[in-house]
């Protein structure tokens, strides 16, 4: 599955302005919520219960923040790259600048997981993420998403 299926071009954030995790949420929560402005603070709580349970960070500079939310009728992916690194205690100790985050209905199954596959399988790929790290616009982050 290419990211460029489910990451569509008004999903792409590129030059984000965030000074924290908090912050990095709360700009998630907006995005999410623009067809419901009612679901931001559920979608930020949400997300920040989840990063309670253990650090969404992979590594690497990236991060993969992700929850289920009651009232969001189908799986959205975000993604943001950061203008600067953000502390996400991270295992390996790096900044987060690459965010790709998942909101999914609560009583979603599968689409998550098939999503948080593919990004798996792309960030692995260390030439994609370098490439990416250098993008400057989104038309070229959403070429590189549909090649894999």
């Amino acid at each position: 599955m290419k990211l460029s299926e489910f990451i569509y071009k008004n999903s792409i954030f590129i030059d984000v302005t965030a000074d924290s995790q908090k912050n990095v949420f709360k700009i998630l929560g907006n995005i999410f919520s623009k067809k419901n402005k009612n679901l931001s603070s559920l979608i930020i709580d949400k997300l920040n219960e989840r990063e309670r349970l253990g650090s969404t960070s992979v590594g690497n500079g990236i991060a993969i923040p992700h929850t289920k939310v009651n009232g969001i009728k189908e799986t959205q992916v975000i993604f943001l790259k950061l203008r600067n690194g953000v502390d996400f205690s991270a295992s390996d100790g790096k900044k987060i600048d690459l965010v790709f985050s998942i909101i999914a209905p609560e009583n979603s199954e599968s689409d998550h997981l098939l999503i948080l596959s593919s990004i798996s399988s792309f960030i692995r790929k260390k030439q994609k993420v370098d490439r990416l790290r250098g993008s400057t616009t989104i038309d070229e982050i959403l070429f590189l998403f549909s090649k894999i």
